[in-house]
Formats: structure tokens, C-alpha cells, sequence
């Protein structure tokens, strides 16, 4: 594996030793940290880098590479690359054909979870409605029931239908019919349900 090799830098008045990717011998010098030194402020040494910035930013295969190209090194880089490909082997393993047990498992598609309607919401008896807003059902025929909160309950509120809608006195207040909807009293409210069909 060819390894980029860094140098190192350290100002002439001494401090840190820096890493950079070329020490140049004439003009500034940038290094892995993001400091500038002025041309003639430097020089190059033999130690390691104390630099901490430094020596994180060696890890970073991008920021080396950017600092390669800021100093105008990528020709650098670019043989090293080229070094790492011819001395890779290429796999050139033949394939043999697939046969009936290598065939990929087909799963079946995912269903949707099915809608999750409560049995009853207030004095609606939800089998057979459809919800078409809050407090809106509509039954399979097209019979629309308004519902209204009252507290914590949905009451019943009304009904629209456009077609036949008739009207019984019972014992305990009055039954509605309209199309496949019926509402009826039950324990001094009402229950509104589908018709059971006769």
C-alpha cells in the first residue's frame, strides 16, 4: 500500500512542528492546520509533528488531498494512485451460471395495515360507514350522519339524505329511516346503525 508521505515544518523562532505536503524552498508554506508561514520564517526538520491540529488532519484523506492541490502537488497524488492500481490485482473470477436453486426468493408485497375503526363512536354503531371527516360518516348508499362532540361523546346530529326518508313514533320517541340508515332511540339518547336488511 503506497502511503502519502507529509513533512514536516517548524518556524525558524521555534513552536509547534507542523505537517504540510511539500516544504517548498522558496515562498510561504500552508500546513495541515490552516497556518500561513511567511517565506523565509520556516524551515524543514526531521522530527515528528507535536502539532495536534496537525496530526488529526493527517487521518482526513480529503483534507490531505486538498492540501496537495492548494500547493499545486496533486501530480503527487496522482502517481501515488496510479502506483496503488498496477500493483492491484484485478478479479477476474468466472461466474457460472445460475441455476434454479440460486434464483432470488420472490417475497410477497407488503400489505398495508388495515384501517383500525372502533366498533362504535358515540351513538354510531360504525359497521358498514365510511369516514369522510371528522365527525362525517357516509354510509354505502350515500347517506351522510353528522355526529357532533358533546364532552368526551360523539352525539348524533343529523342526517342528509336526497331520497326517501320516513319518519315513526315508537314508545320511547321516534325511529328514522333513510335509505340504508336508521336511527333509533335507545336510554333517552338515540343509536344510529344500518338498516338490517329484510
Amino acid at each position: 500500500m503506497h502511503q502519502v508521505r507529509l513533512e514536516s515544518v517548524r518556524r525558524k523562532s521555534g513552536g509547534r512542528i507542523h505537517l504540510t505536503p511539500k516544504v517548498p524552498r522558496t515562498g510561504p508554506v500552508t500546513t495541515l492546520c490552516g497556518q500561513t508561514l511567511d517565506a523565509g520564517s520556516f524551515a524543514a526538520v526531521d522530527s515528528e509533528a507535536d502539532c495536534a491540529n496537525c496530526i488529526r488532519r493527517s487521518h482526513d484523506q480529503a483534507r490531505i488531498s486538498g492540501a496537495f492541490f492548494a500547493q499545486e502537488e496533486g501530480s503527487e497524488l496522482l502517481r501515488l494512485s496510479l502506483e496503488h492500481a498496477r500493483t492491484r490485482k484485478p478479479d477476474l473470477r468466472v461466474l457460472p451460471h445460475p441455476s434454479e436453486k440460486d434464483k432470488p426468493v420472490v417475497w410477497p408485497a407488503a400489505k398495508p395495515a388495515p384501517e383500525t375503526t372502533p366498533d362504535r363512536v358515540g351513538e354510531l354503531v360504525t359497521r358498514g360507514f365510511k369516514p369522510s371527516g371528522e365527525g362525517v360518516w357516509r354510509s354505502p348508499q350515500g347517506v351522510i350522519v353528522r355526529m357532533r362532540r358533546h364532552g368526551k361523546e360523539w352525539r348524533f346530529a343529523e342526517i342528509v339524505y336526497e331520497g326517501e326518508v320516513v319518519a315513526t313514533r315508537v314508545d320511547d320517541g321516534v325511529r328514522l329511516r333513510a335509505g340504508d340508515v336508521e336511527v333509533v332511540p335507545d336510554d333517552g339518547g338515540f343509536e344510529v346503525r344500518l338498516r338490517k336488511k329484510t
